[in-house]
């Protein structure tokens, strides 16, 4: 990899253990990264938000129409999608590109959404936040919160479609972060990864079909979004998301000559040198501890959510696991009793707190007083080894 074109791989780690961790016994190993023409990009996993390549990843850039994926996603959330949206003349004039809906005209705010982020209209983003809001200005501040709720902290906007203007500013990986955030809302993933979509005005009830301006779902394999953004400021970006084998990668790319070519790249290359594993299933035990004092002898131990990792494809990883010899009783399921991390160099470690799996109650208090009674008769003492 050419360190002087200050691009960067995040490398995970290769080291293969037991359940209680292990020594590394080989470094993990990549083909070279993608060659890109962007001035900014980055690839994320879709599921745990693991970075696996960046180049200025958080560099400050313009972000053009990839904007609309917040918009997209404050709308979605605040539902009442069957909502007729009268157009206003602010919706009607606002320049760039365009649904070509005009002042007086209704459409439902799903029908706008449809051209939001398939045609990229900036006249759809204004109506939406105005139907959404009340106002622009109002609706531009909540898109600002959400990027910060996020963890979006390079990002700022200025209003909800993206044109060119002072303080209206992302970065790639907030980008991506925005993206992955929206992807994980059904219609959002329905409406991205259509080449198509047929909207209707609702006074005159005409139909007319729109099309993606997202020419990767015409061709790249697994490819289902997300949104493309081009300005003479911000040059042609794209954020591209592409699932094989129920994994998805998130791929942004920002002022870039081929921007197609560049995601095409950057996404073949993840899938072709990474791979998604699950290391623990949500509530299935992964070890038993004894209980002191227990109407049970034993309990499992469960994770209550599961562990994903990405890592390069056949390698291995380290986990360990931190656990008391014995419980004591009484124990309640939501008492955590320790942790499974996942050791990856490069990377923060992975952690999921572990609880018992069900609730074992203490025993009767002249049950324990006879077992301790017991313990204390000549006869139940065991000898010492001789030499």
């Amino acid at each position: 990899m050419a360190w002087f074109r200050r691009e960067r791989v995040i490398l995970v780690a290769a080291a293969v253990t037991g359940a209680l961790g292990g020594a590394p016994v080989r470094a993990a190993s990549l083909t070279p990264a993608p060659v890109l023409g962007a001035r900014a990009a980055i690839l994320m996993d879709a599921r745990t938000g693991a970075i696996l390549y960046e180049k200025h990843a958080f560099l400050q850039m313009d972000p053009a129409s990839l904007t609309k994926m917040m918009t997209a996603l404050i709308v979605i959330r605040h539902g009442h999608l069957d909502q007729r949206v009268p157009i206003s003349r602010g919706a009607d004039q606002t320049p760039g590109s365009s649904l070509h809906v005009r002042m007086g005209e209704e459409y439902t705010r799903l029908d706008l959404l449809k051209g939001l982020l398939l045609r990229s209209g900036n006249d759809a983003a204004v109506a939406l936040a105005e139907s959404d809001a009340g106002s622009v200005q109002r609706f531009v501040a909540w898109m600002n919160v959400t990027a910060q709720s996020l963890g979006a902290f390079n990002t700022s906007f200025e209003n909800p479609h993206g044109l060119t203007r002072p303080g209206h500013y992302s970065s790639a990986y907030d980008l991506a972060l925005i993206a992955r955030a929206a992807l994980q809302h059904p219609l959002f993933r329905e409406i991205v990864r259509s080449n198509e979509a047929t909207i209707t005005e609702q006074r005159s009830l005409t139909r007319r079909t729109i099309h993606t301006t997202n020419q990767l779902l015409y061709g790249f394999p697994g490819a289902d979004g997300v949104k493309t953004g081009t300005t003479s400021a911000a040059g042609k970006c794209l954020v591209a998301s592409a699932t094989r084998h129920q994994w998805q990668l998130i791929a942004v790319v920002l002022n870039s000559p081929d921007r197609w070519g560049d995601a095409s790249r950057l996404l073949n290359w993840g899938f072709e040198n990474w791979e998604l594993r699950r290391l623990l299933v949500a509530d299935v035990p992964i070890a038993q501890r004894p209980v002191v004092d227990g109407r049970q002898a034993q309990v499992a131990i469960v994770p209550h959510r599961a562990l994903w990792v990405v890592v390069p494809r056949g390698d291995a990883v380290r986990t360990v696991v931190s656990l008391p010899d014995k419980l004591t009783a009484p124990i309640l399921p939501r008492h955590r009793v320790g942790f499974y991390h996942v050791l990856i160099p490069g990377q923060p470690v992975e952690s999921r707190a572990l609880y018992p799996a069900k609730p074992v109650a203490l025993k009767p208090w002249w049950q324990r007083s006879l077992e301790r009674l017991r313990g204390l008769l000549p006869f139940n003492r065991r000898e010492p080894p001789k030499p």
